[in-house]
Parts: structure tokens; C-alpha cells; sequence
């Protein structure tokens, strides 16, 4: 199955991490990057909307097959080559499961990364410089984000329940990114169990390949 699944995006996307995480921890060989074969797909280019509509990332490509959404490719992949062990069994538990990777794609990312972290990836301020400002603005609601993800986390291993699931896949690369950004010492504190959290999934062999 060497080299079937390839991965446009590139790998600093949190969206793009969290497909090579589900890949690493299903154990598929992959490759990842902006190009496939011949063509060249640059993130929001005209190329990338004949893989992706809206030209976002990740996009999946499996032979003549592509499939987009970090969602839908995390799900696609456990039930096809994982037997859906990084989904529940139980119904209910399921749909919590599908509950939290909509909420981590939707507010958690846009709170976190879309208006927080891009100020200090992709700075707009002159002279590229970071806006405080813009950073000062988003940081209430990122404190929100965090408290609720650490209301739901409670005394559990993982977020929704006690087995490793995509809602763990899927919220991981914001959360690493958000503990390396200058100012996270008011946003998740080194005792806090959401930290706590973040330290065990590192500590999995297949994260170490993804955010080493």
C-alpha cells in the first residue's frame, strides 16, 4: 500500500497534522505536500479548487479517489484500514465523538488558531510585525475555549471518553501549537489538567512522528 494515500497540504497546517496523525496511528504509509505527480497544487490556487472546491487542506488522493475535510479523511481511514478502533462502538458514544471533531474544526479552530495564532505565524502589522491589539482581543475567548475543553476533559484520560479517539486526533496539533505560543503561560497552565493531557498524547509513538 506504499505511496497510495498522498495528502496535499502542508505539514505546519493543524488540519494537515491531524490526518497524518490518524495515518501514523493506523500505520499507513503516506506522502504529504503540495505537489502529486506532475501538477502542483499551492495552498488557495486555482489548481487546488479541482481537488478542493473551496482550496483548502488537507485533501486526500488514493489512486483516482479524492476526498477533503480533515473530518471526513480521519473517519474514511479508521473504517477503512483501522477496523474504526479510534471510534467507539457504542452509538452514543459516537456521536460524542463526531460532536467534539465538529466543535475542535469549528470553535476551537477558529478561536485558537484563525484569531489567535495566525497574528503570530502570519503577522499583519507594519513592518510584519505582530498586532497586540489583535492578540489582546482574541485571548478572552480563547481562555473560554480553554476552560471549556478542560470542563469536558474532567478527570478522563482523553476528551470524550477513555479510549484514544479522532476528537483527540483532531484537537491535538491546535493544542501544541497554542502551548508553544509566547503569551501561554495566562492561557494553559503547566499544572492544569489539559496540559497534563496534551504531555500523555505527545508521549505516543505516532505523535512523536507528527510534532517532533
Amino acid at each position: 500500500m506504499a505511496n497510495q494515500l498522498h495528502i496535499v497540504g502542508v505539514q505546519f497546517s493543524t488540519f494537515v497534522r491531524s490526518v497524518q496523525f490518524c495515518c501514523e496511528e493506523i500505520g499507513l504509509e503516506y506522502t504529504l505536500g503540495t505537489r502529486l505527480g506532475e501538477e502542483e497544487y499551492p495552498l488557495r490556487s486555482e489548481t487546488l479548487s479541482k481537488l478542493h472546491p473551496f482550496c483548502k487542506v488537507p485533501v486526500l488522493v488514493m489512486n483516482e479517489k479524492v476526498l477533503y475535510e480533515a473530518q471526513s479523511i480521519c473517519r474514511f481511514l479508521d473504517g477503512q484500514y483501522n477496523q474504526s478502533r479510534l471510534q467507539p462502538d457504542d452509538p452514543w458514544q459516537k456521536a460524542q465523538v463526531d460532536q467534539w471533531c465538529a466543535a475542535v474544526s469549528d470553535y476551537v479552530y477558529r478561536a485558537v488558531v484563525k484569531n489567535y495564532l495566525l497574528e503570530y505565524l502570519f503577522p499583519k502589522g507594519d513592518g510584519n510585525t505582530v498586532r497586540r491589539d489583535v492578540v489582546v482581543a482574541a485571548m478572552p475567548e480563547v481562555l473560554a475555549i480553554v476552560q471549556i475543553l478542560e470542563k469536558q476533559l474532567g478527570e478522563r484520560e482523553f476528551l470524550v471518553s477513555d479510549q484514544f479517539s479522532l476528537a483527540d486526533i483532531m484537537l491535538t496539533p491546535i493544542l501544541h501549537y497554542l502551548i508553544a505560543a509566547p503569551d501561554n503561560q495566562d492561557l494553559i497552565r503547566r499544572d492544569s489538567a489539559l496540559r497534563n493531557y496534551v504531555q500523555r498524547i505527545m508521549a505516543r509513538p505516532a505523535a512523536e512522528k507528527v510534532f517532533s
